[in-house]
């Protein structure tokens, strides 16, 4: 087990360098590249893929867009045009309340500031991640308010392609820094 002051985590953008390590880490086996997806989000200058590294070990990650999200169910409601959206959020198992996840959130609102954002959202599964909706909550996120919601996206495997769904809630805070 791993003392938390000897726990030391980085968080930087994703290199193409990178991103076969990032795949065979985070996503083995799923060929629609979701690693690769979220990096070309970064070389179309349209937000940050912030990965977090230990040891030169990659352990989370997060996608930080500088506007979003686009979903109309979201927009209907909300001004995202200075609005940063954090989405596909990820701590390797072992890393789990050891800061990973905080630290990503931290340096995206930084980055989101610096770009001159004045919120930053989220998503969050409504039932399946209540460990997710806490952390949101204690970095100062708040539901919305207007309920929740479906997404669904497409998972590409070696048996196939299906269509997978998540209720989720949106969450916001303003940034101060």
């Amino acid at each position: 087990m791993m003392n938390q002051h000897e726990f030391d985590i980085v968080v930087k953008p994703a290199e193409d360098s990178q991103l076969d390590l990032l795949e065979e880490v985070f996503s083995p086996g799923n060929l629609t590249y979701p690693q690769h997806r979220r990096f070309e989000v970064q070389r179309k200058g349209e937000g940050v893929f912030l990965i977090a590294w230990h040891n030169n070990h990659p352990i989370g990650h997060f996608l930080l867009r500088w506007s979003g999200p686009e979903d109309p169910r979201v927009t209907q409601y909300i001004d995202v045009t200075h609005s940063a959206f954090l989405e596909g959020g990820l701590t390797k198992e072992g890393y789990r309340k050891k800061g990973v996840a905080t630290a990503i959130i931290r340096e995206a609102e930084k980055l989101a500031s610096e770009r001159g954002c004045t919120h930053i959202g989220l998503e969050v599964s409504s039932k399946d991640n209540p460990e997710a909706r806490r952390l949101y909550e204690h970095l100062g996120y708040i539901d919305w308010g207007y309920g929740e919601f479906q997404i669904s996206w497409e998972y590409h495997d070696k048996h196939g392609t299906s269509t997978r769904s998540d209720i989720v809630i949106f969450m916001q805070k303003p940034i101060v820094y």
